[in-house]
Formats: structure tokens, sequence, C-alpha cells
């Protein structure tokens, strides 16, 4: 009897390490959070961390078609998306793999 408690800890607690080592060995590639400002013109990104490695950025209209595309990364110098010919209607930015925002355009203003 205990001898099978004994075997049972002892593969319960192998499992639990060789769990923990692959985990602890697998490489961290989470996205940085990027602050999102939007003006009539362009949507300004500011990542929290840099160097940022490779960040996808994309934009979809309200039916989930992509309308704008780009790869951020270290080497970037504009960390901007130019919006002013996007037609007026809401778009989400997609950033990286996890992160969500809105942006509502709104039409161009006539000139008197």
């Amino acid at each position: 009897m205990k001898t099978k408690v004994l075997l049972t800890i002892a593969l319960i607690l192998g499992l639990s390490y060789n769990h923990w080592a692959q985990s602890s060995t697998a490489p961290a590639t989470e996205d940085p959070y990027v602050e999102v400002v939007v003006t009539p013109e362009k949507v300004w990104l500011m990542p929290d961390e840099l160097p940022v490695h490779n960040l996808p950025v994309r934009v979809l209209d309200e039916k989930g078609t992509l309308v704008l595309k780009k790869n951020f990364t270290a080497e970037t110098k504009d960390w901007s998306l130019d919006v002013a010919d996007l037609p007026s209607g809401k778009y989400r930015i997609l950033i990286g793999d996890r992160q969500v925002e809105y942006m509502d355009r709104q039409g161009k203003k006539g000139v008197l």
C-alpha cells in the first residue's frame, strides 16, 4: 500500500515537473500593450515597451474586410497608420494577437 502511494506521488511530481520545465523554457512572444491615439488623418501607435521585434497591425471594416495592414518593428520610424482615405464607418484595429481597439471614422466636412 505504501509503495503504491509513493509511486503515485512520484508520478504526479514527475508530471508536474515535466509540465513546469516545458512551460518555463518556452520563449515569451507576448506583444506589448500599445497606446492608440486616433486623429482624422492618422492612427498613432505608442508601444509601452521597446524594442518591438514584429508587431502586425490590421484595420478591418464593419464587414470584417481587411482594409489596411502594416508591420511595425524596432527599425520603424513612423508609428502611425494613414487613415485619411478610408471612407466613413466603424473600424476595428487589431494590434498583435490580443489587443483590439475601435475607431469611428467620420466623413470629411465640406468647405464653405
